[in-house]
């Protein structure tokens, strides 16, 4: 393959404009498979310089080499932001055949268009090297994005460039990582700390909340190991609840259970329904047997709702007389329970967690520090429980994890030296007396009724 010089009449400085122009010969491809057809045609590109056209020739003899086939010009200049497209398009159609969770679309169609499009959605795609997608990498890592948002991001990038190489624009993915022999991720040795709560710092955060509702809630989280999205998508009827013991002296017959088969998340102001996050996070969780007696009386005395299986569990909040868009009585106080709504796990942590853990001295999770954050109450769960004697086995389909792997690898130390699972999960900590709660009893107001 020759690189022909051109000289035009035009004249730039007294000189002919000279231009360079390599020719080639591509395989046809039928438009609608994108399979080759037998034929061949000619092609023919200009450069303005003859180091231009020398690379551009080197491009074309890899691509032969490797694929046996030549992308032109017109194709690899792209841009990125038509690939990105369809990438996005691949992940509703995903969505629509079930074989993708809505949240996880939405999750990624974000990253797309914070920390990648910015960046990439007008560059040709063929004009994106390894340097360049290198570089980018590093650029992620020195903003101080948190390692598995910068993981996400280059991933989503690589991910869309890897549409580019399906169909044929690219040769190979310049986003491509190759793991040197011998490396291993330390996502779970450095930049990933978990904060389980000791049985004393679990007291003392339900000890500092505000209201005997907050505290339950906070026990529950704690000692159910349910995800915030679980914990969102409860609903009365999940709860199994054996019948009170006859005898105080007495153990209640039968155990207490909550069944695990929702999600909810809050997306643009409307709820969104889905189901665990695998096929093994749709369980059956047991609670100790004080929590599933308190879980009781909640539904006995307090929760107005308590005889619509479909109710949320644990309400939401409202917030300064208005919540989620509608009016309401402004007579009532912010933080109020809604249980028209389920509970937002975000102002949850916000509103409740957060001021009991600073109230009990323990450091909260803020932008530059690793405090303790609401998921730490699902590894709570599961240290409570390996600490009992309960078998690693056991506790991995207690948080739902897809395998034991995952349960082994994130609470290794935690492992006592001989599982005897002769321990009942703790039961929970009594609250100290606190100040009255704006939670309405309403055992207590059908008694001065009558």
């Amino acid at each position: 393959m020759n690189i022909q010089k051109v000289e035009h009449k035009a004249r730039r400085d007294g000189r002919p404009v000279t231009t360079y122009k390599i020719r080639y010969k591509e395989r046809v491809l039928d438009p609608t498979t994108g399979q080759p057809i037998g034929q061949q045609r000619s092609r023919s590109e200009t450069y303005p310089t003859y180091e231009a056209a020398k690379e551009r020739r080197r491009e074309i003899e890899n691509q032969r080499a490797a694929t046996g086939a030549v992308v032109g010009r017109e194709a690899r200049q792209e841009p990125f932001g038509t690939f990105a497209a369809m990438w996005v398009r691949e992940a509703r159609d995903a969505v629509a055949l079930g074989d993708l969770k809505q949240r996880t679309a939405d999750d990624r169609a974000a990253v797309l268009r914070r920390y990648v499009l910015p960046t990439f959605a007008g560059r040709p795609v063929g004009g994106i090297t390894k340097p360049e997608a290198a570089e980018f990498r590093s650029e992620l890592i020195a903003r101080g994005l948190a390692p598995a948002t910068v993981k996400a991001a280059y991933d989503t990038f690589r991910r869309v460039l890897e549409i580019a190489v399906d169909n044929g624009t690219l040769s190979t993915n310049p986003a491509e990582l190759r793991r040197k022999a011998g490396t291993r991720s330390t996502r779970y040795a450095a930049g990933f700390e978990h904060r389980p709560l000791s049985r004393e710092q679990l007291s003392a955060v339900t000890n500092a909340t505000r209201t005997e509702l907050d505290a339950l809630m906070v026990l529950f989280l704690a000692y159910s190991g349910v995800r915030a999205a679980e914990f969102a998508g409860l609903n009365v009827g999940d709860l199994e609840l054996p019948p009170p013991s006859s005898s105080p002296t007495d153990p209640a017959p039968g155990g207490a259970y909550v069944r695990v088969q929702r999600t909810r998340q809050r997306v643009g102001g409307a709820w969104h329904e889905d189901t665990p996050k695998s096929a093994k996070s749709t369980r059956r969780v047991p609670l100790p047997a004080e929590l599933a007696g308190r879980l009781r009386t909640y539904l006995t005395v307090t929760h107005p709702r308590a005889g619509e299986l479909d109710a949320p569990l644990w309400p939401g909040r409202l917030r300064g007389g208005h919540t989620h868009g509608r009016q309401t009585d402004r007579t009532r106080p912010t933080g109020t329970p809604d249980w028209t709504q389920p509970v937002e796990p975000s102002l949850f942590y916000k509103n409740v967690l957060k001021p009991a853990l600073r109230a009990a001295g323990l450091p909260a999770s803020a932008p530059g520090v690793k405090g303790v954050r609401l998921h730490d109450l699902r590894h709570t769960f599961a240290t409570l429980a390996l600490d009992a004697g309960h078998d690693y086995r056991e506790v991995s389909e207690w948080l739902g994890h897809a395998d034991y792997t995952t349960t082994l690898r994130t609470y290794a130390h935690w492992l006592p030296g001989e599982a005897t699972n002769s321990m009942q999960l703790p039961d929970a900590p009594a609250p100290a007396p606190r100040e009255a709660s704006n939670v309405v009893d309403l055992a207590s107001r059908r008694r001065n009724v009558s």
